[in-house]
């Protein structure tokens, strides 16, 4: 059937903990579960509504001890594991199990980044829910409907109840930290430590001299530190944005990165930081990058379909790697308005090489045209 499909954004705990209006223990009433179709200009959608009992409030204005809530958009409750509505809509965790609970009640994610895993085994059991309200198709933009849940992330097993409670200390990162060290949680750990990175990239981020900065953002960097920032005002990763910040201080320095084969899976990332640093000084490094990698494309031997030829082999990864290269080095001197013939001629060169190979993306030579038309003369 048809639908409006989107990929999820992940969301982190203390994210989940700050946006809920409502933080309670509880569970659904089974046979209060309604749905309920949507036919709006947005798109064909429903949702389902029900009846959540609440056992204990954790934050939060008190409510009555049962209240109506929202199962948006992309979140499915579904008895005993299968559903078949009459809309076409069909949904079976079952497979080929013959033991599967008929009376057990979960909810499964059922967007483009669904799973056959149900958000937690069972909703008509205590778990915690993450209450808020919602408008929209997916409820995602603020409003004044019922209380509801619209991620995954908005219900979370009972045995949490004391993490989750630490985020909502008057000192987090220390109740978080000692939470996530008792040898009973082992399986929070790596949640816990995702919140306290963030912590202390958030003290980084205080630090004045650029060059003490980045000196303590590059090994997160290079340790792949994420943090999700959906549903917070920040965009972007936090540790990359935080390098831009310091300025032409990331000219030098990361050459000795991109020249370090431990680390070549950065280099197409380090060629974009140089050029949202505005990196000029870095240009005749790039110019001799394109000319180095005009030369490994003169070698190569190439058929009909060798992008996705022999997917997982060196050579394919480093064809790949090189491509990206290419591209954000011209898009790089383009963004300094790099005026010079060593750099006209090097685009020349890959705009050439890349009008010859038979690619049926023609994207390096668009940036390539593009980069020519803003310097005309090459001056």
């Amino acid at each position: 059937m048809t639908a409006r499909a989107w990929i999820r954004s992940s969301y982190e705990d203390e994210t989940v903990v700050k946006r809920a209006e409502l933080i309670a223990v509880g569970h659904l009433k089974a046979d209060s579960i309604v749905y309920i179709p949507h036919e709006s200009p947005e798109g064909k959608s429903w949702d389902y509504r029900a009846t959540f009992v609440i056992t204990e409030f954790i934050k939060g204005k008190r409510t009555p001890n049962e209240i109506p809530i929202i199962i948006h958009y992309g979140l499915t409750p579904i008895v005993g594991g299968y559903l078949k509505r009459d809309d076409g809509f069909l949904f079976d965790a079952r497979w080929e199990k013959t033991d599967y609970p008929t009376n057990v009640v979960q909810i499964f994610d059922t967007s483009d980044a669904g799973s056959f895993e149900p958000i937690v085994k069972d909703v008509s059991k205590d778990n915690i829910w993450f209450l808020r309200r919602g408008t929209g198709i997916s409820g995602g933009a603020p409003g004044t409907k019922d209380l509801g849940i619209f991620d995954p992330e908005d219900v979370q097993p009972l045995k949490l109840k004391g993490y989750f409670e630490a985020y909502l200390s008057q000192h987090p990162k220390e109740a978080v930290k000692a939470y996530a060290s008792q040898a009973q949680h082992p399986d929070i750990a790596a949640r816990a430590q995702r919140y306290l990175n963030h912590l202390e990239v958030q003290r980084i981020l205080k630090i004045a001299d650029p060059v003490a900065r980045f000196n303590a953002l590059l090994p997160r960097y290079l340790n792949q530190e994420l943090w999700s920032t959906a549903g917070t005002d920040e965009t972007g990763d936090e540790i990359r944005n935080g390098i831009v910040s310091c300025g032409s201080v990331v000219e030098d320095k990361l050459i000795p990165i991109f020249n370090d084969p431990r680390y070549k899976s950065f280099r197409s990332d380090i060629i974009l930081i140089w050029r949202d640093t505005d990196s000029t000084n870095i240009a005749p490094f790039l110019i001799q990058l394109l000319k180095d990698h005009d030369q490994f494309w003169a070698r190569q031997k190439l058929t009909n379909g060798w992008w996705n030829a022999d997917i997982g082999s060196e050579l394919t990864r480093e064809r790949r790697d090189n491509y990206c290269e290419i591209y954000y080095s011209v898009a790089a001197l383009q963004t300094f308005h790099f005026h010079g013939s060593q750099a006209r001629d090097a685009i020349e060169l890959t705009k050439k090489r890349w009008d010859e190979i038979a690619f049926d993306n023609p994207q390096i030579v668009e940036e390539c045209d593009e980069a020519l038309r803003a310097d005309p003369d090459g001056k």
